[in-house]
């Protein structure tokens, strides 16, 4: 099914967040405070019945919570309390005899499905996220990463040295990508031949969307060894390995790579300006003069509060040493790496922000 036009992204994004507002403006402050402080529940409800395999049965049909609990071995009224938690924030249903069911969300849950979201709540309530947050008062002081001042490390060092959490990352890096793709690869006029590099792109799942909408082009996959090892695999599902080559390189100290077009999908924003100038001078060295970058993240304007990518920044500044940047930002850094200015294209989610090689 082909995504909706960006116009229609945009517009529903507006109406929801006008609905919002509107709710907003009805609700007594004290009420919507209550709302916003129960943001922790829901996640780490989610949390809870991804451990447990919670919700792993329903997706059959709908069950009462003694039944669901007989077949995972669990406390009955601690599983109907639950799920009736996972209820109010709409991932369940509860009738009125006592039966619980997966909403279309809740089924997002759900490790086997397709477009599962299951690794981002993993990602979200571990302990290597936590610490950030918790850091972030600090962070409001001396302007520093929190998550590095709290480990005495970054967070790639961290993954690094726990290849269990590096995996689960990656997941959700992925799942986070194929919900962005579909957008993307409508809203740019990619060329019918030549070829196309994913920069820092794990096992390629950006790329292999493009390379699925245009079958005149090949693939180049730059990563280190680690991410690459799982590619082939990954590449060969969605029909497109034959027509992709791994690269190992690195983002700061450099890769071999001659390409019509490099992707940065989520990459600039996990560092600071100076390491990104550094990035985008390594890929400047790798591209020929006339070829394009296109940085792919959510844009965020300076005086313009809006969800997702304002929430997003503060993640970054959480987690990382980077942060969510403006399309003028972006071309401010592609100058000093020896690009040019290109188009800017709205997806209606992500943002597009082309580079030339000068």
């Amino acid at each position: 099914m082909r995504p909706p036009p960006p116009a229609v992204v945009r517009l529903v994004q507006r109406l929801s967040d006008a609905l919002g507002r509107a709710g907003l403006a009805l609700q007594p402050p004290q009420a919507r405070f209550l709302q916003l402080t129960g943001g922790v529940a829901s996640i780490m409800l989610m949390r809870a019945a991804l451990e447990t395999k919670l919700v792993e049965p329903l997706a059959h049909g709908p069950l009462t919570a003694p039944a669901l609990a007989d077949r995972l071995g669990l406390h009955a009224d601690t599983v109907h309390r639950v799920l009736r938690g996972l209820a109010v924030y709409g991932l369940a249903r509860l009738d009125s005899r006592g039966r619980f069911s997966l909403t279309s969300t809740g089924r997002l849950l759900l490790d086997e499905n397709p477009h599962s979201m299951s690794g981002w709540i993993r990602y979200l309530t571990s302990p290597l996220v936590i610490q950030g947050w918790f850091r972030i008062p600090e962070s409001l002081r001396d302007g520093l990463p929190a998550f590095n001042a709290a480990t005495g490390k970054t967070i790639w060092e961290h993954l690094a040295e726990n290849p269990e959490e590096e995996d689960g990352f990656a997941r959700t890096m992925r799942e986070l990508t194929l919900m962005a793709a579909p957008l993307i690869v409508a809203a740019y006029p990619w060329p019918e031949t030549g070829t196309v590099c994913d920069v820092g792109g794990g096992v390629g799942s950006m790329l292999a969307e493009v390379l699925r909408r245009r079958s005149g082009l090949r693939g180049l996959l730059v990563d280190q060894a680690g991410p690459l090892a799982g590619s082939g695999e990954y590449l060969a599902s969605r029909g497109v390995a034959h027509r992709v080559t791994a690269v190992e390189g690195d983002l700061f100290t450099g890769f071999r790579a001659d390409a019509n077009i490099y992707l940065l999908k989520d990459v600039l924003h996990d560092w600071d300006d100076a390491q990104c100038r550094q990035i985008l001078r390594t890929v400047r060295d790798a591209a020929r003069p006339g070829a394009r970058v296109l940085v792919l993240e959510w844009l965020q304007e300076r005086n313009r509060a809006e969800f997702p990518v304002s929430v997003s920044d503060i993640m970054m500044l959480a987690q990382t040493e980077g942060r969510q940047r403006s399309a003028s930002e972006f071309f401010a850094l592609g100058s000093a790496a020896g690009f040019e200015r290109g188009r800017v294209i709205d997806t209606g989610a992500y943002g597009i922000v082309e580079l030339v090689a000068a």
